[in-house]
């Protein structure tokens, strides 16, 4: 049996891909590492590596929850993650376009 956070560790990574203004793309990744989430970001083709992204967007935080809630419909994360994560999207003010 799972101890309550191996299942975190376990789908700790969520990552997506979008495109900025001039075409290029841009990835973002972000985990949970226990006491808070840690956002990175490459630009493709022009950095070589992963960066820190200080300050994740709004938009930012909308496609986390969405990777997120995607992986709790097919049954392989917990809605207490998801949960925490609209908690922060509310402190923003925004609202979950899905709600649970």
């Amino acid at each position: 049996m799972l101890a309550q956070d191996e299942s975190m560790r376990k789908n700790q990574a969520h990552e997506w891909h979008d495109r900025i203004e001039d075409g290029r793309k841009r990835y973002v990744r972000a985990y949970w590492d226990f006491r808070n989430w840690v956002w990175h970001y490459l630009i493709e083709p022009d950095m070589p590596a992963w960066a820190p992204l200080e300050q994740p967007t709004d938009e930012d935080w909308l496609m986390l929850r969405d990777s997120m809630f995607r992986k709790y419909q097919r049954k392989k994360y917990p809605l207490k993650y998801i949960e925490m994560v609209d908690k922060i999207l509310a402190e923003k003010g925004i609202t979950p376009p899905a709600p649970l």
